[in-house]
């Protein structure tokens, strides 16, 4: 397992299930045997899925601006009783085709924000193709998919995929407008595969959105760094009123309980669509925690780690 990064968010509610829910997972990873080997869904899959009715008619995710020469990797989160899914942009390292790249990162990257985790084992062989009407064609190889899973878990990766390869042809200006993008996943040159021995692949998976998250921080990323006024913006899914967000000073490497500023961001989609947000904050050199959320329980929160310079840095 790589280095552990210096410094940690103070644990939310979602990441105590979170430690939970992927003990297994991380201690595998340190090459140790867990008790329990296969990493599960917080709640039995059955019962995850059916508090998600409701949720299921949101729109399709709102991703933001593309972002030249970097390459856009989903990652898994706990949040609540459920796992979403969260995007990050990574630095492009060579020139060659960006859906292989990015699907590669996925595979073998670490998510900068210790909120997020990844089920997927580093693939030795990757490539990829995109036809006129956006059908994405990978073929991955199958040391893959090593992690033992279960159903929820399982189909929370394979969509962790279908989501970085359709948004990293998107990024780079692959996708021909009037066809919905979709991802048909080949395993060592064949179709069929049961992925992580629980989730069938056969034909054009397309996006589940009802598995992206519910409030995520596009910009700025986990560590990243700005000068006097802090610029925030994101994705949600609208609930019918404002998304709230605060403002913490880290002290002694935690987020301190008194807030530095907090507010309100307005959403312009109507309850159950997803639009983008954003908000600006003018705050004194130092490091922060900043955390949108719907409601006063905070829940659905997403939060960076961020540092303000003075400007003369």
């Amino acid at each position: 397992m790589g280095e552990a990064p210096q410094h940690r968010h103070l644990p939310h509610r979602r990441n105590i299930l979170g430690m939970l829910a992927v003990s297994a997972l991380l201690l595998s990873g340190c090459g140790v045997v867990a008790a329990t080997p296969t990493t599960s869904m917080p709640t039995p899959f059955d019962e995850a899925a059916g508090s998600l009715s409701a949720s299921l008619s949101v729109t399709a995710p709102a991703e933001g601006k593309p972002a030249p020469g970097r390459l856009p990797v989903y990652w898994l989160g706990i949040n609540g009783s459920n796992v979403h899914l969260y995007r990050e942009f990574q630095p492009s390292e060579t020139s060659g085709d960006p859906i292989v790249e990015a699907v590669t990162a996925m595979t073998a990257g670490k998510p900068s924000d210790p909120d997020y985790f990844n089920p997927w084992s580093k693939a030795g062989s990757v490539t990829a193709s995109i036809s006129g009407k956006n059908v994405i064609t990978v073929d991955i190889s199958s040391d893959a998919f090593k992690t033992s899973l279960d159903a929820g878990m399982a189909h929370r990766a394979v969509q962790q995929l279908v989501y970085t390869a359709t948004a990293a042809a998107s990024n780079a200006g692959l996708i021909t407008v009037g066809h919905a993008p979709s991802v048909v996943l080949l395993v060592d040159g064949k179709a069929g595969y049961q992925a992580f021995g629980q989730e069938r692949l056969e034909g054009q998976l397309e996006r589940d959105a009802s598995l992206v998250a519910p409030i995520w921080i596009i910009d700025p990323q986990e560590g990243g760094g700005t000068q006097s006024v802090l610029t925030v913006s994101g994705s949600a899914v609208s609930e019918g009123g404002q998304l709230s967000w605060r403002v913490e000073p880290i002290v002694d490497g935690r987020p301190a309980e008194d807030a530095v500023q907090t507010g309100y961001a307005e959403l312009e989609a109507p309850t159950g669509g997803t639009s983008l947000y954003s908000f600006a904050v003018d705050l004194a050199p130092g490091e922060y925690s900043v955390s949108v959320f719907h409601g006063t329980d905070r829940a659905d929160e997403d939060s960076k780690r961020v540092t303000v310079y003075s400007d003369a840095h």
